[in-house]
């Protein structure tokens, strides 16, 4: 039996698609200084740091990248951890990246 596999999208295309998201991020909040770009570990990490490279290459904003560890399987009995302190995010625009 051969595999087949169905190419959703090509590299360019997902370049543009982070680059969009990247634009869409910077509108919403254009009036901000900082914002926080939160993945979850995993592929959602290496998703925000795309989009955390592509905000920064487009704006004046200050973009502070971390990790957030959650077991995906049972998320509202296990603990989340995130890799700045709770006090580090206060007033400030948080986008979780999964």
């Amino acid at each position: 039996m051969t595999a087949t596999t169905t190419q959703v999208l090509n590299k360019l295309q997902v370049a543009q698609k982070i680059d969009r998201i990247a634009y869409q991020i910077y509108e919403n909040n254009h009036s901000e200084k900082e914002i926080i770009i939160a993945g979850i570990a995993g592929n959602g990490e290496l998703l925000a740091e795309k989009l955390a490279k592509a905000v920064e290459k487009i704006s004046p904003l200050k973009v502070t990248l971390v990790t957030v560890t959650i077991n995906k399987q049972k998320p509202a009995t296990n603990t989340i951890n995130i890799s700045i302190s709770e006090k580090e995010t206060e007033n400030k625009v948080v986008v979780v990246v999964d």
